[in-house]
């Protein structure tokens, strides 16, 4: 009897400390995916500046004037904020779906894995 309690702790143990493990793995991939998507908007954000500079000075340049040219590039995001307040809560709703997607698809990645393993077995 005492065997067969001890093999139980044992696999109680065994299948907790697994638990555990398979929440560092889950938890590190989507903090690793949340870095590199911020890693990616920062160098979004530096694309999205030196575009806007080139517009800026292309601008610049048909209008005659430095100073109409960056008026003109800043008036156009201007536009773009007018353009997603108008829209924002859908904006929301679309980003809420696809950030929950994206989480669910990375946290459901590791269990796809381990399918994939079991069946292998």
């Amino acid at each position: 009897m005492k065997g067969v309690f001890q093999k139980s702790k044992e696999y109680i143990d065994t299948r907790f400390n697994l638990a555990k493990l398979k929440l560092v793995e889950r938890s590190s991939r989507l903090i690793a995916s949340l870095i590199v998507d911020m890693i990616k908007t920062v160098f979004a954000i530096f694309v999205l500046f030196f575009f806007s500079l080139a517009l800026g000075f292309y601008l610049s340049e048909l209008l005659g004037s430095s100073s109409l040219g960056f008026l003109a590039t800043g008036g156009i995001f201007v536009v773009l904020i007018v353009l997603i307040s108008l829209f924002e809560s859908r904006l929301e709703r679309l980003f809420m779906n696809l950030s929950i997607k994206r989480f669910l698809q990375k946290w459901n990645d590791e269990i796809d894995d381990d399918d994939a393993e079991r069946k292998q077995d």
